[in-house]
């Protein structure tokens, strides 16, 4: 296998992207070039004022050219533990600070390109503060309703996957706790 580094694109702190074209064996053994991409993973967090209102922002996304719903979310900086990310993007975008902040799920969000990871958090408990915005972020904080957002999503309003997968995740009756015992039964099981 040989690997060339296309493009790379970094600060400080974090990896945002590098592009990598391998030439690479099939386990078949034809021979082909592969793209893909490393990226800083990210979290997206999903930040409750009440059991039913969440806080969302409003967010200018250049390749789209307009504004869209979103989660707060950021890169996780190279080293660092994504539930301080969380932390820090939530304050950062919104101003609050959660008292209880829970990583909820991950997944990897485009796994025939990249490794990238997203963790989804949960926020609770919230206390306002004062937004720290990136020179770089155009944001407007809103306070939405769950069943608001539902209907967004049912009249095809919603267009990203960083609401959607987080709002099926965190704001529907899907109940993620069967596959954390189902995982803690057979890891007790293995070490019987």
């Amino acid at each position: 296998m040989a690997r060339e580094k296309i493009y790379q694109y970094k600060d400080r702190k974090t990896n945002y992207i590098e592009l990598f074209k391998d030439k690479v064996k099939t386990p078949s053994g034809k021979t082909m070039y592969y793209t893909w991409y490393r990226s800083s993973d990210v979290v997206v967090i999903v930040p409750y004022l009440d059991d039913d209102t969440l806080v969302m922002i409003n967010q200018y996304r250049y390749p789209l050219g307009k504004k869209l719903l979103e989660f707060p979310a950021g890169h996780v900086e190279t080293g660092e533990d994504p539930a301080i990310t969380a932390s820090r993007e939530l304050r950062e975008e919104t101003g609050y600070k959660a008292n209880e902040i829970k990583c909820i799920y991950k997944y990897h969000p485009s796994v025939s390109k990249s490794k990238q990871v997203v963790y989804v958090f949960k926020a609770t408990e919230l206390i306002k503060g004062k937004a720290r915005l990136d020179r770089t972020e155009d944001i407007h904080v809103l306070s939405l309703k769950v069943k608001e957002l539902r209907n967004m999503i049912e009249t095809k309003k919603i267009e990203n996957a960083g609401t959607l997968i987080p709002f099926l995740l965190c704001c529907t009756e899907i109940n993620l706790s069967r596959g954390r015992n189902r995982q803690n039964r057979i890891q007790r099981n293995r070490s019987k």
